[in-house]
């Protein structure tokens, strides 16, 4: 028999996984079978190798052994390892037994990180203002991700789509406006002295960071501004 009960595997703290280069794991030989237990040995040496965001969520599978190959409970120590420590989106993990007759078998395992995006959950039209029952966060592959995208709902809040969403579809900066052309905006120019406000006009459309052409309606003066809010933008004196 093993040293410990797989269902107890995952009870153990990631840093005395990580503290030991030797592991004792129980294995039995009942339900489930003892492939079935060394996929499971598997991915929780992968999952205590990793440094998890906490915003973030993983999925680790392992593909089946052979239940072919001539393996048996290993009543000695069981060691797991991967190729210089490195783990990767697929990585292999080498499980040995010293017990006698000694084994060794190779089990690849498949590892996903999946970040928090804001997609729409309704079709959104153009040029419409998004609320919060438009928007959910659905986690998603990281490797799938490209360009810039949204974790927190809370600032697209108010913001106008720039074309039409499709429900699951993720929101980009590129798709919304968050100072429309025509909108009447704060302009605000600081110093570490004093702090300006005035009231402008939008002339075109801007996201978050974005320098737009804003007219001062007081002066009617054009100038460049950096959108930083909804309604608001910045400039340097």
């Amino acid at each position: 028999l093993f040293c410990l009960n797989s269902k107890y595997l995952k009870m153990i703290s990631h840093h005395s996984l990580l503290a030991a280069a030797f592991f004792c794991f129980p294995l039995a030989a009942q339900e489930p079978s003892l492939q079935e237990q060394l996929q499971d040995v598997a991915e929780q040496f992968v999952y205590n190798q990793l440094v998890i965001d906490p915003t973030t969520q993983v999925e680790i599978t392992a593909e089946k052994i052979d239940n072919r190959r001539q393996l048996h409970e290993c009543s000695g120590h069981l060691t797991a390892s991967v190729a210089n420590d490195e783990i990767k989106r697929r990585t292999t993990v080498k499980l040995s037994c010293s017990q006698e007759p000694v084994w060794e078998t190779y089990v690849p395992v498949r590892v996903r990180i999946l970040k928090p995006v804001v997609t729409v959950s309704v079709p959104v039209s153009k040029e419409t203002s998004l609320t919060a029952d438009m928007l959910r966060v659905d986690f998603v592959d990281e490797q799938q991700l490209r360009g810039d995208v949204f974790a927190d709902m809370t600032p697209l809040i108010g913001t106008r789509s720039r074309r039409e969403l499709r429900p699951g579809q993720p929101v980009r900066q590129t798709q919304i406006c968050v100072v429309c052309r025509g909108d009447t905006v704060q302009i605000e120019a600081a110093t570490p002295a004093i702090a300006i406000r005035t009231e402008g006009r939008a002339l075109q459309d801007g996201s978050f960071g974005d320098t737009v052409r804003v007219e001062n309606v007081r002066s009617h003066r054009i100038i460049s501004a950096t959108v930083v809010a909804i309604g608001q933008v910045r400039v340097k004196l």
